[in-house]
């Protein structure tokens, strides 16, 4: 596995451990929990050497890349190496592996646009930011260039849970210090998933049979939810009382100040392209997901009072000073 320090990562080792798997975790950053970390070797996708040596000595069955910089900020494809040099080196190597059974490449929602019409054909996707145009850069070298087993392309959605580290110090962090407000008579649609479930997905789709699996793409999420019931679920729990909500029309100016404050490097909270996500439905195409894969095994209600236990664990104090 790549990248498996990261968010989704920790949950991804820790289930395959726990299911007796032998696990190598090759990632430039120690697991972001402590746990596992002797399955942790310091390689990056961009060394070639060192990444070919640890995984042909490695020899594995099966290969999750999850390895990627996820920044929205960036202006340009070379400040995605990782993205792009890092999956074309994997896909080399993984061509010289005589035991390999599946790669997993991990994609992301953000290949299209938000509210855009979703297509199977790559070349009518708008990607979102220059992160989405990497990505959908990474899945073509993985169609185009890998030659050995099955590959399985996972486009991960609104993954949510323990150890996600932007909700943690945006949402969550808002909602527990009484500062967050919800657009009012917002009737958006999204694609949400629980990270303990989107770690199930995963193994679940290295194991199943290839004639289910093979050279197909999947959106990785638990259900499409309103996006008002998934943020009021955590204002009731954290909070004890109802969400509180504000005009559109009010969110849409404060946006635009914090567009302005954001090009003169003044951080805030809100800008444009977050108001604008904000308030657009984004629903994922999950029957094939589902049909293949089942209902997950956590509900949404158990997920939050998990997720919820461990920000009060990790973070005591009444307001969260995340």
């Amino acid at each position: 596995m790549t990248g498996g320090s990261g968010f989704i990562g920790i949950h991804l080792v820790d289930l395959l451990r726990n299911q007796n798997y032998t696990v190598l975790n090759l990632d430039i950053r120690a697991p972001i929990d402590d746990r596992n970390i002797d399955l942790w070797r310091n390689v990056s996708v961009i060394d070639i050497e060192l990444l070919s040596k640890q995984i042909l000595e490695f020899d594995p069955h099966y290969i999750v890349h999850l390895s990627a910089t996820t920044t929205q900020d960036a202006k340009s494809l070379e400040d995605f190496e990782v993205n792009i040099q890092g999956t074309q080196n994997l896909v080399d190597v993984a061509n010289n592996l005589p035991s390999l059974r599946k790669l997993i490449f991990a994609s992301t929602q953000y290949v299209n646009n938000p509210g855009y019409p979703i297509s199977e054909d790559l070349s009518k996707l708008v990607p979102y930011g220059t992160y989405g145009e990497s990505k959908l850069v990474g899945e073509k070298i993985v169609r185009n260039s890998f030659l050995g087993a099955s590959w399985i392309i996972i486009r991960p959605t609104t993954i949510w849970g323990p150890w996600h580290p932007i909700l943690v110090s945006g949402l969550w962090k808002q909602i527990s210090n009484g500062l967050y407000f919800h657009p009012r008579n917002d009737q958006s649609i999204k694609a949400y998933g629980y990270v303990e479930n989107t770690a199930w997905q995963i193994e679940k789709l290295m194991r199943l049979e290839n004639s289910l699996t093979d050279k197909e793409t999947f959106y990785l999420a638990d259900a499409n939810l309103v996006q008002r019931e998934w943020v009021e679920s955590f204002v009731q729990r954290l909070r004890k009382r109802k969400m509180r909500k504000i005009p559109k029309t009010f969110l849409f100016f404060l946006s635009e100040f914090g567009e302005i404050l954001c090009k003169v490097r003044i951080p805030f909270p809100l800008y444009r392209s977050r108001y604008r996500n904000l308030v657009t439905s984004n629903p994922s195409p999950l029957d094939k997901t589902l049909s293949v894969l089942g209902q997950v095994p956590v509900r949404v209600d158990d997920a939050v009072n998990r997720t919820c236990n461990w920000l009060e664990e990790k973070y005591p104090s009444k307001k969260q000073r995340l």
